[in-house]
């Protein structure tokens, strides 16, 4: 899937709807031939994941929708795939907002006794948020760093 008109015109964001149901549709039927040319499906299924979590981190697929679209592929997931969706996409924030917080902790980043960050971090349910404050982590020396110009984020009621 790399170097496409597509993914260019996605990157840029001059992307259309049209241009984002293509890459899902060409996911498809890559991920159908592999498994017709015999491709042990476990390392279809994995590559189907890594592309649709490519896709979400371009923005072509929002969360809820990859939630959705790994429901209904899973096997584990058949019988209850509304709640396994919810379930994966909880699941997926928790782990955003806890990849934050260890960075922030093994870089020695201290947010003190204060436990706004942490509530704040874990109620957040913007993926993007959560992606932008993972990459500041990497490089903040204060917790003012990580949510410059998200303020709102660390009142104390949540909002």
């Amino acid at each position: 899937m790399g170097g496409s008109e597509t993914e260019g015109a996605q990157a840029d964001g001059s992307g259309d709807t049209d241009d984002s149901e293509d890459e899902l549709f060409n996911l498809l039927r890559f991920t159908t031939t592999c498994l017709a040319l015999g491709i042990p499906k476990e390392k279809v299924a994995g590559d189907f994941r890594h592309s649709l979590e490519d896709f979400r981190q371009r923005g072509v697929l929002p969360l809820e929708e990859l939630a959705q679209l790994r429901a209904s592929t899973d096997g584990d997931a058949k019988e209850h795939p509304a709640q396994w969706a919810a379930g994966f996409a909880a699941g997926h924030l928790a782990a955003w907002a806890a990849a934050i917080l260890r960075v922030l902790d093994t870089r020695g980043v201290s947010f003190g006794q204060d436990k706004h960050l942490f509530r704040a971090l874990n109620l957040c349910g913007d993926v993007d948020l959560l992606t932008r404050f993972l990459d500041r982590a990497l490089t903040a020396t204060h917790v003012a760093d990580l949510v410059a110009g998200e303020l709102s984020l660390l009142e104390p009621d949540g909002s």
